[in-house]
């Protein structure tokens, strides 16, 4: 909490693929089977005086 605004920072680890193909399914880019692990931290807040509920999301930060 500062002040008025409360913060919320959730780290998000997953496995991921990265590939495109053309429109006829030819790979152009990435590779099909290489799995990159990767970890992101997502920071959120919002003004708990405010009558949105929703959180914003202030900043991401690459970890891995």
């Amino acid at each position: 909490m500062d002040k008025k605004v409360a913060s919320l920072t959730l780290r998000f680890d997953a496995q991921v693929v990265s590939a495109t193909k053309d429109a006829d399914g030819k790979l152009i880019e990435g590779h099909e089977e290489r799995v990159v692990d990767i970890a992101d931290e997502w920071t959120f807040a919002r003004n708990t005086r405010s009558r949105d509920p929703n959180w914003k999301l202030v900043a991401t930060d690459q970890i891995s």
